[in-house]
């Protein structure tokens, strides 16, 4: 991860501070400490692994050496959902690695993003609000650039990479697409477009799914993303709802 920094064209409008770590619990766990001592917005945190790597639902996120990109961006957004944060960073990801390997990825409601059938990157958007409203959003980013040696472990059924063999320099190539990409995409995220393709990169779409919501679980059919990025779900009694926070699991039914 040598070297990427000259490569990020701008980010946020202004240089931006870029630290990395070979090794920590978790960068979402310290751009927010450093969020709490006053660091501006732009702050970019990478590590080269993480020891407790978190994703929604505190689920934990593999993060090994030497494969994948880890990295919190440091945000004080003004009056904005933090929804709209993660629905521009999925984009970003996905334009990234389209651009930079030329790979496709679909997105799966709400911040994972997937490749032939296996997630390939997480993406976790935690904010303190308060009573002027939202203070900071740290943005999490993880995503499986190589297949790591010894595999995912139990992970193996559902977690994939990029690509399965190393190449030189395309971590940092990546991380830097993928700033670039979010950086534009962040100074507009009313921008319709967004959403849009966010929509058209739809990993759930016609699929069936249990959904999970506070007490309630369901089974439905994922028929749209609404214009709040809510999950339009139709249960088996024809009823249709939007689902804005919960979960969502694939079923086989074959």
């Amino acid at each position: 991860m040598k070297n990427f920094k000259e490569k990020i064209i701008s980010f946020l409008g202004r240089d931006c501070r870029i630290e990395t770590v070979p090794l920590i619990d978790s960068t979402n766990r310290a751009v927010k400490d450093l969020a709490e001592q006053g660091a501006p917005e732009g702050l970019v945190f990478f590590a080269e692994e993480q020891t407790a790597g978190r994703g929604r639902m505190g689920r934990s996120f593999f993060s090994p050496p030497g494969s994948g990109l880890y990295f919190s961006v440091l945000l004080r957004p003004k009056d904005t959902d933090p929804l709209k944060i993660t629905v521009a960073a999925g984009v970003a990801v996905a334009r990234a690695v389209q651009e930079t390997l030329g790979l496709e990825l679909q997105i799966k409601w709400v911040n994972d993003l997937y490749f032939k059938n296996k997630k390939v990157c997480g993406i976790l958007a935690e904010g303190l609000v308060s009573e002027e409203g939202l203070e900071y959003c740290v943005l999490g980013v993880g995503v499986n650039v190589f297949a790591p040696r010894a595999g995912f472990g139990e992970l193996d059924v559902i977690a994939g990479a990029l690509l399965e063999e190393p190449r030189d320099g395309l971590r940092a190539k990546l991380a830097a697409a993928i700033l670039n990409h979010f950086s534009a995409l962040y100074e507009n995220l009313e921008d319709p477009a967004i959403l849009q393709e966010y929509r058209g990169r739809s990993y759930l779409q016609g699929k069936t799914v249990t959904a999970l919501r506070g007490n309630e679980r369901f089974r439905a059919m994922v028929v749209g993303i609404d214009d709040t990025a809510a999950l339009l779900l139709k249960r088996e009694n024809g009823q249709v709802v939007a689902l804005s926070s919960g979960e969502v699991q694939l079923e086989d039914y074959r």
